[in-house]
């Protein structure tokens, strides 16, 4: 295959390795998910309690990645890598011997907490693999093929099943994790946090939370994503219902598992194909308001009794499959534009842990309403929120435009390591020397750092003019901290305060007479 025909991320040799990782250990997550399930229920003879705590124990780390999150940014994302992927090996070779449930629950704790670590790590590695402006390439490639390994992954976990013993296919996953350990340590290029010794752990936690709760944007995206996902829950859990009171057997639960993945195979396709163009909250919306009509559609379909072929409803939940394509690329892109790499461990971790919490809540909810009002009224409440949401992001949010995942990077524009010798990504384009990623300088802990977008346009509404400014004094301006913009605009109502006294500045003076 010519290079030419290679998508522009896949070109770069640190990313094929991470991508190869991710879809190989995605795959053995769910063989991984199929035996041990039948491990608990089939061999073990557990119930649905049993059943219950082995789920629990792989949520419940979900909560804590907040707090894992600082002890990653610390670190080298590639070692994070080697280390998680190393260990989740051996827990998963324990699952191999774990003689009955309360074991193989203990060993499901950790290795998931190990897992939403490595993921961390997996993000900001993802960030400095690819070359400026190719995360949301990156990120499209990365959903197309988690998508395909949900429609084969539960086959082929299945099929082992019958040919091999639950145990033999956790070996297998554990195999899925020496790949990432190999692919972790081939690679050339990896995060340089700043080792800034003045930040305490709960000062450095702050930051993250800080940097979420300080931009528009991230707020209205967290706002946006745990309304979303809770009422996508109350549904989605009661899949196992669903189902059969469309008139369908059971049987066809994987086949809407499978549609689902297929559908967000060719969503994601089409995401990479248009998403440079369009407005990404305006495409949430978008994806919601299809989704909440197709949700309505089923509910009005149960409530009524109405029974159609089976194989329209697989082709409706295909189309299910491609609008949430929408949310799941536009998600991570809007998170990465806003976040500088060196935060990117903290602020991923929240973003996703929160909506994690409601995940937990909302099947509880959800079989206490199906026996109030029924399921069928349930889908009708769960579209009618989706449509709200979809309304309220697209007038709030939807003229949003899109901005370049690398944005957040550059953030810290002057402030990298200097390089160590050693070979260079194929992506890089650059002399023989390993790349790192730029690092945020840390102000301590009475400066918040603001997005770029943010302090343009406040830089803009007090009246500064930037169409003068080089590309080394624009760098500066992306750099500054919300404190530094504030003193910055205070220095500038002093100067015009001052009238006469000050008029004779030469607004051409290179030092930075052009702001004012």
């Amino acid at each position: 295959m010519s290079r030419a025909r290679v998508p522009g991320p896949l070109a770069g040799r640190d990313f094929r390795l991470l991508y190869t990782s991710t879809v190989v250990s995605g795959l053995g997550d769910w063989l991984d998910q199929v035996a041990l399930l039948v491990l608990v229920t089939t061999v073990w003879h557990g119930g649905a309690g049993d059943l219950a705590l082995v789920v629990a124990a792989s949520m419940l780390p979900l909560l804590a990645t907040p707090f894992l999150a600082v002890l990653v940014d610390r670190r080298q994302s590639r070692r994070v890598l080697i280390l998680t992927d190393l260990v989740q090996a051996g827990l998963t070779l324990g699952l191999v011997v774990a003689p009955g449930v309360y074991w193989a629950a203990g060993l499901v704790l950790v290795r998931s907490a190990l897992g939403s670590v490595g993921g961390l790590a997996g993000q900001i590695q993802l960030r400095v693999s690819v070359p400026p402006g190719g995360v949301q390439a990156a990120t499209v490639l990365l959903q197309t093929a988690m998508q395909s390994v949900k429609i084969l992954g539960p086959a082929l976990g299945g099929l082992l099943i019958v040919l091999m013993s639950p145990r033999a296919v956790f070996a297998a996953n554990a195999c899925t994790f020496l790949v990432g350990v190999i692919a972790a340590g081939a690679l050339r290029t990896t995060s340089s946090p700043s080792r800034n010794t003045d930040l305490h752990y709960f000062k450095e936690l702050r930051e993250g939370f800080q940097h979420v709760f300080g931009s528009r944007l991230l707020r209205s995206l967290l706002f946006v994503m745990c309304s979303l996902m809770f009422v996508v829950f109350l549904y989605d859990s009661m899949a196992a219902l669903i189902v059969p009171a469309l008139g369908m057997g059971t049987s066809y639960i994987g086949y809407m598992v499978s549609a689902v993945g297929l559908g967000g195979v060719v969503g994601s396709l089409l995401m990479g194909r248009f998403a440079a163009r369009l407005r990404p909250f305006l495409t949430m919306a978008g994806s919601v308001l299809a989704i909440g009509c197709i949700i309505v559609v089923i509910g009005f379909a149960i409530i009524q009794e109405i029974r159609i072929d089976s194989t329209i409803w697989l082709c409706v939940i295909f189309l299910l499959g491609i609008a949430s394509a929408g949310i799941l690329v536009t998600f991570p892109s809007v998170v990465h534009s806003e976040t500088p790499v060196e935060l990117t461990g903290r602020v991923w971790a929240l973003m996703n842990s929160v909506p994690a919490v409601l995940n937990v809540l909302a099947p509880a909810l959800a079989a206490a309403l199906v026996v109030w009002i029924g399921l069928g009224s349930l889908l009708l409440v769960a579209g009618a929120a989706l449509l709200l949401t979809a309304v309220v992001v697209a007038v709030r949010l939807g003229g949003v435009p899109h901005t370049d995942p690398s944005s957040g990077a550059d953030d810290g524009a002057g402030r990298a390591e200097e390089p160590t010798p050693g070979p260079a990504p194929l992506n890089s384009g650059a002399p023989h020397r390993e790349t790192r990623a730029p690092c945020v300088k840390r102000a301590g802990s009475s400066t918040e750092e603001i997005t770029m977008a943010d302090k343009i346009d406040k830089l803009a509404e007090a009246g500064f003019s930037l169409t003068d400014a080089n590309d080394a004094q624009q760098a500066v301006l992306k750099s500054l901290t919300e404190d530094e913009v504030n003193v910055l605009l205070s220095v500038k109502s002093r100067v015009e305060a001052a009238g006469s006294d000050v008029e004779g500045h030469s607004v051409s003076d290179p030092s930075g007479g052009y702001l004012w």
